[in-house]
């Protein structure tokens, strides 16, 4: 005979009340979220790109919409011995309560590496610089899965995404550091993993480990827009879904990354997921102003940020022997001029007829990257000579053949192969 159903309602509220408690007083906040409102509670957010997310670009971003930022991944283990190193690679020697470093505030520091306690050695440095300290489980790249970084140092050990297997080193590093920082926090930023409930519970892990926030990026190791042709694995579009359970889950504060090309992007991956926040990462090389609504022709907005950032980059100089300066501006001019520069040099080299846009393009390679009145020059020539049409492709879309997804818009599918991850030498759990 089947109980009443009155009598099963009472059974389930009953156990509930059990298990969670018979206090109607709603459970207090996660600590976490007392920090993030002493951030300003950021909604956008500049990701750490690694030699891209210098001082200038931040501050040009900031002063388009984005509210919270990353340095540059820095290798834990040089950051940790090597004075050199450190001040080379970080850019930002103001304390967090001076007077000059406010207008590059919040600011959180990204280290990279697979040992706690070099970890929390090399964040020990950053501590009173920043207002918190990110490891970076995310990156896809081959140098993350070597171990590489920017001087070929033997003392560099692999990062980012690579990790992500041995969910017991994540948590000792991400625990090491939450119960050895003295005054700020730590974070943490993964990609998905090929099963859902696998990214949830390596999501609850990092939670429960002390990390006070957790940026998703929505798609697989296997799902690198860059390798794709190359391993036969296609670019899929970012799992938000997964995010939003990952965020619902959670008590801590969740920031969504991946597929954020707009501004119109990052309002409907905010909808949808409902983070506290939305990263962007590729998408603000090219559109620093990504998050505010610009009705502005495109042309005069490249030649107006690519003004911008020159005069920030000037007044901030980065400490690298070779700054990006020149990089973020053919991201920037991507459209208007390409990127195409060995092609380019080439056909002048062989005295061949150049286009011109391959003319505004190699005016501005010759400029030293220390010259900043000759780069003033070539963007001044390249708004008299500039075409009155755009090149198709963005810099964000550059992987992403155009019969992929007709436009280059993302396929609709949501999860990878087996094979796919098999062909990368990645583990598909079952």
């Amino acid at each position: 005979m089947r109980p009443p159903v009155l009598v099963l309602l009472v059974m389930a509220w009953t156990w509930t009340r059990f298990n969670y408690g018979f206090s109607s007083v709603a459970q207090p906040r996660h600590w976490a979220w007392q920090w993030w409102e002493s951030l300003g509670s950021p909604k956008w957010v500049c990701s750490p790109m690694i030699d891209q997310s210098e001082r200038a670009f931040r501050l040009l971003c900031r002063r388009y919409g984005v509210h919270l930022a990353y340095t540059p991944m820095l290798h834990a283990e040089p950051f940790a011995v090597d004075e050199g190193y450190r001040k080379t690679y970080f850019d930002a020697w103001t304390p967090v309560d001076g007077e000059n470093g406010k207008d590059d505030r919040p600011l959180i520091a990204q280290l990279g590496g697979d040992d706690p306690k070099t970890m929390l050695q090399a964040a020990h440095h950053l501590e009173p610089y920043v207002d918190g300290i990110d490891v970076n489980f995310g990156c896809p790249t081959e140098d993350a899965r070597k171990g590489g970084h920017q001087t070929h140092s033997p003392r560099c050990r692999r990062y980012g995404a690579y990790l992500l297997r041995d969910t017991a080193r994540v948590t000792r590093i991400v625990g090491t550091l939450a119960s050895g920082l003295r005054k700020v926090p730590v974070t943490a930023k993964i990609r998905l993993l090929p099963q859902r409930r696998a990214s949830i519970d390596l999501a609850l892990a990092i939670e429960e480990s002390g990390a006070a926030a957790l940026c998703v990026h929505g798609r697989t190791l296997a799902q690198r827009p860059k390798y794709a042709e190359k391993h036969g694995v296609e670019s899929l579009a970012p799992d938000w879904d997964a995010i939003a359970e990952i965020a619902r889950v959670l008590k801590i504060p969740v920031i969504a990354n991946g597929g954020i090309e707009s501004r119109t992007d990052a309002q409907r991956c905010l909808s949808q997921t409902g983070c506290a926040a939305v990263m962007s990462a590729e998408a603000l090389l090219e559109k620093p102003d990504l998050f505010v609504e610009d009705e502005e022709p495109a042309i005069p907005r490249m030649l107006r940020l690519s003004r911008e950032f020159l005069d920030l980059a000037e007044r901030h100089p980065s400490p690298l022997k070779y700054p990006p300066t020149k990089s973020h501006l053919f991201k920037i001019l991507r459209r208007l001029i390409g990127v195409d520069q060995a092609q380019a040099r080439r056909k002048a080299a062989a005295g061949e007829p150049l286009t011109e846009r391959e003319k505004l393009k190699l005016a501005l390679m010759c400029c030293p990257v220390s010259d900043f009145h000759a780069i003033r020059n070539a963007l001044d020539h390249m708004e008299e000579k500039a075409a009155d049409h755009l090149l198709g492709t963005s810099w964000y879309r550059r992987w992403r053949p155009e019969e992929k997804g007709g436009d280059g818009s993302f396929p609709t599918c949501r999860s990878i192969s087996r094979e796919g991850h098999t062909q990368l030498g990645l583990q598909f759990p079952s």
